[in-house]
């Protein structure tokens, strides 16, 4: 079942106009996510002695989007990030991504390479970091081109 598709029916859930059918609905969404997150803990610490399956689990993009999601992921924030900028798919033709830091969930990074490797770093670091608030890419040429929402809305853009 596909993230959107989840999305959607929580929604329905949510605007079920009948007040007890709405919370009998979400109290039943929370025990069954109550239920896949003990599971799920169990199954990480069992799995744990076993390196190359633990690995797979943590690397893995739809497993670790689940982990994420119960606050089961073996790797922390940092970690993640760090492994995916070091990764051989963003190491071609020359381009460069390093990490500057992580700063209240957001992730900092400064690249050699052209819009395309941009592009390439953003989709990576979102993949294997959705936990993270945002990211601002530099491209080091003293620019950083993200503009946060808030300044866009209030008109400092």
């Amino acid at each position: 079942m596909s993230a959107h598709r989840i999305e959607g029916l929580v929604d329905k859930v949510g605007a079920i106009e009948d007040v007890a059918s709405r919370e009998t609905a979400l109290e039943l969404v929370r025990a069954v996510m109550d239920l896949h997150a003990e599971g799920l803990a169990k199954l990480m610490e069992i799995i744990s002695a076993n390196e190359p399956v633990f690995e797979a689990c943590a690397n893995d993009s739809i497993v670790s989007s689940i982990l994420l999601l119960h606050d089961l992921h073996p790797l922390d924030l940092e970690t993640r990030v760090r492994r995916t900028l070091e990764s051989p798919a963003l190491r071609v033709r020359g381009a460069r991504a390093q990490l500057r830091e992580i700063r209240d969930g957001v992730v900092y990074v400064e690249i050699d390479g052209g819009p395309a490797f941009e592009s390439a770093v953003r989709k990576a670091l979102m993949d294997a970091a959705p936990d993270a608030e945002g990211v601002i890419v530099n491209s080091g040429k003293g620019t950083e081109n993200f503009v946060p929402l808030a300044q866009r809305v209030g008109g400092q853009a």
